[in-house]
């Protein structure tokens, strides 16, 4: 009787402990609908979806064994948010080649700091890298604007085959955002944000006569935090409890104002995108993962090239968000992905990303 009872108080716990984690997985979903300038808490829900994710598919197998209906709760609000899922991961591998295709590689390479700080100056490894990948348009963010050497914006042009045009502007004195294309850029153009440093670059480009194509090269409103604020999830720097707290409040402070920023910033993008005459490709750094307001606001009238053709889980920051998707290749209907790729080459804080589009004339 006892042992009865301990049982039954046993499902019970297991079952309202079931419910609080799908309710949280169903709030995550809800958070991509709130703009993080009205109710900023919301943004913090997206960092909490694989690990939800991980814990409901945890119930669903327990509940399996047990060959309980209870793993139906579950399995339910998993399947509610399958979109979201497959922003994350793509489990089947898509085989396509892309050759024909037009290449986009999209790169955060900042600044180019491990080039130089490997004293690569004179044999950068970004070029080797960018010229092995022969991308028809690439787009580069957070690069260092060099009067001279083989890292300058005419130097990398010049080392890449077929390359002949680029786009540059400057969100800081010496650094900004940069598009390379082996087709002709003939109208250039930049959005520019209140209150920050980053910007978009949009390039209008002529991928064959009569047709025009517009690429957007982003970089949003980046978090800020230093490596010395890390040392809160370091246990080999870690400080007091005083200073934890403190260093929690500042990474808080940092990421809110971060959230804050790029909800208006992918609105404002939203809407020049919503007036542009042509077929878009918006590349760049986001700074949010697929869960976020951020990239609900670009994405809900493009496609997604890791949704397309990607496998695996695409991981490109390698820092503070480690496994989280923040650099992307989205694009109008009008073209269709056959080969997406995120290459782990170790280059930058940041993994580039590649897809083949082929244009749907």
């Amino acid at each position: 009787m006892k042992k009865s009872k301990v049982k039954n108080l046993f499902s019970k716990f297991g079952f309202v402990t079931n419910l609080i984690f799908g309710g949280l997985l169903l709030l995550v979903y809800a958070s991509v609908l709130i703009p993080p300038d009205t109710f900023w808490p919301a943004a913090f829900f997206g960092f909490l979806f694989p690990y939800l994710l991980l814990i409901n598919l945890l119930f669903i197998g327990f509940y399996a064994l047990l060959k309980s209906r209870k793993l139906l709760l579950s399995l339910s609000i998993i399947l509610i948010g399958y979109q979201h899922l497959f922003n994350f991961i793509q489990p089947i591998p898509h085989f396509g080649t892309g050759v024909g295709g037009m290449k986009i590689l999209s790169f955060n390479v900042h600044y180019f700091a491990k080039d130089l700080s490997r004293k690569q100056a004179d044999h950068p490894k970004l070029i080797e890298y960018l010229r092995s990948v022969n991308a028809d348009i690439i787009c580069l963010q957070e690069t260092r604007i060099l009067k001279s050497g083989k890292l300058s914006p005419e130097a990398i042009r010049d080392a890449l085959p077929g390359i002949k045009y680029y786009h540059l502007g400057h969100s800081k004195a010496n650094a900004g955002p940069m598009t390379l294309s082996k087709f002709p850029i003939v109208r250039l153009g930049e959005i520019r944000f209140e209150r920050s440093a980053n910007m978009v670059l949009f390039s209008d480009i002529v991928v064959r006569p009569g047709d025009t194509i517009r690429v957007y090269n982003c970089h949003f409103q980046s978090y800020k935090i230093t490596p010395e604020d890390y040392s809160l999830t370091d246990p080999e720097k870690s400080g007091t409890n005083e200073q934890q707290l403190k260093e929690a409040r500042l990474i808080s402070k940092k990421m809110i104002l971060a959230f804050t920023f790029r909800a208006r910033q992918a609105r404002t993008v939203a809407a020049h995108i919503g007036n542009c005459p042509y077929p878009v490709i918006v590349t760049g750094d986001f700074n949010d993962t697929p869960l976020s307001y951020t990239y609900h606001v670009l994405d809900k009238h493009l496609k997604d090239a890791f949704q397309e053709a990607g496998f695996g889980i695409s991981n490109t920051y390698t820092a503070f968000l480690p496994l989280f998707r923040i650099d992307y290749i989205l694009h109008s209907q009008r073209f269709n992905t056959v080969h997406y790729q995120s290459d782990p080459v170790g280059l930058s804080d940041h993994f580039p990303v590649t897809a083949v589009l082929e244009y749907l004339w």
